[in-house]
């Protein structure tokens, strides 16, 4: 069989082989370059979303320290603000999916701890309450201070008197008040974001029968039981649907 191949092959299609080897090579380079130009791409876009990231969780951190000791420093609430919008707007620079699924759980880690410092833990329930308005005054003692009113006289400005002189800097007027920008700043970060995908919406209520658990869920599963049988009605427990 290839004897009669030869045979039927013309001399004068030899001419054609170094085209098509030429053409082969040229194709297996184009795709070569794309292959690694993709490869680069891909590497550029992790590079960039992983240095985002990492300033973003810097910018995060910085607002949590700078408020950790609950303090009511305007100075310090204007510099947290700043910072915390900073490191927010940095998450449109996010190329990859995951980094921004590792982003969203760092504002969720944020989110937490600032909660619980900017939040009055109640010794007779056990839960967090929300810090008193005297405290955005920016007064010491706002915890022991009764009205608005008397806040908003102890944060006022007083005048000073001084001395021009070259030895010495002169006191700055300054308002005690935070900024209500920064208030804002902040407390909206605390607020979960409108479109937020609550992974308890796709947890679901155990339904197996309550009396065959034995493990550490027992209590747990007993009390959720007892609430699907029973609702509070007037303070006295009742089956559900009956009065």
């Amino acid at each position: 069989m290839c004897s009669l191949g030869f045979a039927n092959f013309k001399p004068t299609d030899f001419s054609l082989l170094p085209a098509v080897a030429i053409s082969s090579g040229v194709l297996v380079a184009v795709l070569a370059y794309v292959r690694d130009r993709s490869k680069h791409e891909l590497e550029r876009k992790w590079h960039t979303s992983e240095v985002m990231l990492e300033r973003i969780k810097d910018g995060l951190d910085t607002t949590i320290k700078l408020l950790s000791d609950r303090n009511n420093s305007r100075v310090t609430w204007v510099r947290a603000s700043r910072t915390l919008l900073q490191a927010l707007e940095l998450k449109n620079q996010m190329l990859t999916e995951e980094h921004r699924i590792a982003c969203a759980l760092e504002e969720e880690r944020a989110r937490n701890e600032l909660f619980v410092i900017l939040s009055v833990p109640n010794k007779a329930t056990g839960e967090r309450t929300p810090l008193p308005p005297q405290f955005f005054y920016g007064i010491e003692d706002w915890e022991t201070t009764k009205t608005l009113d008397e806040a908003a006289l102890k944060a006022s400005s007083h005048v000073v008197t001084y001395t021009m002189n070259l030895d010495h800097v002169p006191p700055q007027p300054y308002l005690k008040s935070i900024s209500v920008k920064s208030v804002v700043a902040v407390f909206d970060f605390l607020e979960y974001p409108k479109n937020y995908d609550d992974p308890l919406d796709k947890v679901e209520v155990w339904s197996e029968d309550w009396s065959a658990s034995h493990g550490i869920d027992q209590g747990a599963r007993r009390c959720i039981e007892h609430t699907k049988r029973k609702t509070a009605i007037g303070g006295k427990l009742v089956e559900r649907g009956k009065s």
